[in-house]
Order: C-alpha cells, then structure tokens, then sequence
C-alpha cells in the first residue's frame, strides 16, 4: 500500500481562484465576457501573477477565449442556463456574507425567516458585492432574471441600487432608509429621532460639547442621523450647547484618530454619540488607554445596540430595539406588499429604546 497519496494536498490560490471563477462563470454572473484583470485582481485580492495563471488554465479548459490585453470572450456552452427559483421565495441582497453580519441583524434575520416561513415564503440570502457598485445596472439585470423571486429586501443599499429596483417595478422593500427621490416601502430606525434624544440626554447630564463619531456612508440611515443631530444642536444652541460630526475610515485605527482629536485641546468634547457598536467598543477601550474616566471626564452613548455590547463594563449606554419585532414588522411588510403589489413609498420608521447603562452617568 502506498500511502504517500493519502495524504491531503492544500489547494493552491491559483487552483482556488480558477474554482471561483468557474463557479461566477457556471452561475451565469458573468456571460459574455470576463471582468478586466485589474478589477479581478481587486475582487479577489489576489496578485496578477497568481490570476494569470489561474486564467491560463481556465483557457486550456475552453471556458473562454482571448488572451492578455484582450477581453476574454466566454465560450457559450459554459454559461449555465438561468436557474430558477420558485416565485415563493423572497431574496435579500447584501454586500457582506452571513458570518461577516452584526450578531443583532443574524437574529434580525432567522427570525424574519421563521415568520416568512409561516406564510409559505422562503428567504434566500445573496452576497453580491459587484450590485453595489457606482453603476450596477447590468449585475442587477443578469441576477434578476436568473433568480426571479417574487420579492426583493435591499441591505445596506445604495442609491443606484435603489433606483434601479424604482424604476423596474419590481416588489422590492427597503431595509433601511429611502434615498432622495426614491419611492419604495422601506423601514427602518428612526435616526434622526434617535440622535435628537441622544443629543437631549446629554444635555440633560450637563454634556453640551458633543460629537457625533460616524463611519464614511452614504447610506441614507446614516445621513438622517447627521440631520437629526445637527437639529438638535441648532435648537439648544442658544443654551451653549456645541454639536461637531466627525467621520473616519470604519478601521479600529481611524477611530482611535478620531477620538484624539475630539478629546485634545482645552475645549474637549464631555458627550460621544457612536455610530456602530464595534466603534463604540473601540472608542470606551482607547478612552481608557488614555487615561480618561468614563463617564466621569467624558459620557458615551451607541446609537445602536448588538449582543456584542452586553458583557462590556461599565454597561453601555444605547439605544435597542427588539429584533424579534423588527423582524415582524418588515415580515408584515414584505407579505403585504407580496399579496397586494405594494408599489408606492411608504416610509416606517422605529423608535429605539434608550438602555441607560453607566457610560451617560
């Protein structure tokens, strides 16, 4: 018996990357031609060196033609045909996978599962990062027709996505906010209400220096919650209340920069409002790090909650809602809208409750 041979090989990032495309390939992602390299490269994270060879031998396999500085043109028999799923089921877009998910929206989703499954309708999760790009039109056009659900929710959508979805008519709900002239049911929390509290319970611990720490977005939630926290400051302005947004790049790094600058200087910031709650995990440990009490020099608060902040010492102060009944009201939506061709705006929007913690004081 040889057993040199049983022993497991590691696969190669050449061998996995030719894999990969064989399956965007075979899923009828791409149909015509092939990506440029450049933009492979950027997908994959991979080096030209390792894609070219992974290319050359999806070449010698007939998956395409053309060579280096060509398009490749796929060979048509390759293309699978257009699967399709039945019309009982309803598809979320994401750009982030399952297990790249906040803990809070994974139980945000079984549990809207469970509630579409009792009604007769299937929830499919597609990861699909290429339909949030500046222009998605195609990738859109190419995943509708291959998958035609009979409905679609929309994470973390962008404004072409929106407005291709508005234009098409399909039955689609927006998880989140609605960007400017887009007309689709969509629900959310309500940011702007939430930053306005938050703004006034600081004010009410004595805070009136306060900023608003926020990731780079052009996410529409986001954007309210800039507005509904400048409003608040405008209107407590002549009680010498000062508001300040400052953004950063989403990296632990970033945020840590951003939190020097708040608290450098005589006239430091005594109130932090913070976007994400990894943000606010890492804004409490860089604070400690420096040497500032919380909350006695400085009061924190998340804008949202996630389970990730429950064991955190001192308890955090944010501001929750129940996922179970998120999970219902946008279940409600979705069949309503499935039932009866929902096709107008309507906006719902959630009120969070504030969870005092230690952090506000």
């Amino acid at each position: 018996m040889h057993l040199k041979n049983s022993i497991p090989q590691r696969t190669s990032l050449v061998e996995q990357t030719a894999t990969i495309i064989r399956e965007h390939i075979s899923n009828g992602l791409w149909q015509e031609v092939m990506p440029g390299e450049f933009e492979l490269c950027e997908k994959f994270k991979i080096s030209r060196v390792t894609l070219r060879a992974a290319l050359d031998e999806l070449k010698n396999e007939g998956w395409f033609e053309g060579s280096r500085g060509q398009r490749r043109q796929i060979t048509r028999h390759r293309v699978r045909k257009k699967l399709r799923r039945p019309a009982s089921s309803v598809v979320l877009l994401t750009p982030v996978s399952l297990e790249e998910m906040p803990a809070g929206l994974v139980i945000r989703l079984l549990a809207l599962r469970e509630h579409l499954s009792a009604v007769g309708y299937g929830l499919v999760i597609q990861c699909n990062e290429m339909c949030y790009s500046r222009h998605p039109e195609r990738v859109l056009a190419t995943l509708a027709e291959r998958l035609r659900p009979a409905g679609w929710l929309l994470y973390l959508s962008t404004s072409p996505m929106q407005k291709w979805f508005f234009e098409q008519r399909y039955n689609c709900v927006i998880s989140g906010s609605c960007h400017p002239n887009i007309e689709l049911p969509s629900i959310d929390i309500d940011y702007a209400a939430t930053c306005r509290h938050a703004v006034g319970k600081f004010v009410a611990k004595g805070r009136k220096r306060i900023a608003l720490i926020m990731p780079f977005s052009d996410q529409a939630g986001n954007m309210e919650s800039e507005r509904g926290f400048m409003e608040a400051g405008a209107q407590l302005n002549h009680h010498g209340v000062e508001t300040l947004i400052i953004h950063h790049a989403g990296t632990v790094e970033a945020v840590c920069r951003a939190v020097d600058e708040l608290v450098s200087g005589p006239k430091r910031m005594t109130g932090l409002l913070v976007a994400k709650p990894s943000h606010t995990i890492t804004t409490l440990c860089h604070l400690l790090r420096i040497g500032i009490r919380v909350p006695a020099d400085i009061a924190v608060i998340s804008r949202d909650d996630d389970p990730s902040l429950e064991p955190m010492v001192p308890a955090i102060s944010r501001y929750h809602i129940s996922p179970a009944l998120f999970a219902r009201k946008i279940s409600r939506i979705v069949v309503n809208m499935l039932r009866g061709g929902v096709r107008t705006r309507r906006a719902y929007r959630m009120l969070p409750e504030l969870l005092p913690g230690e952090t506000l004081g």
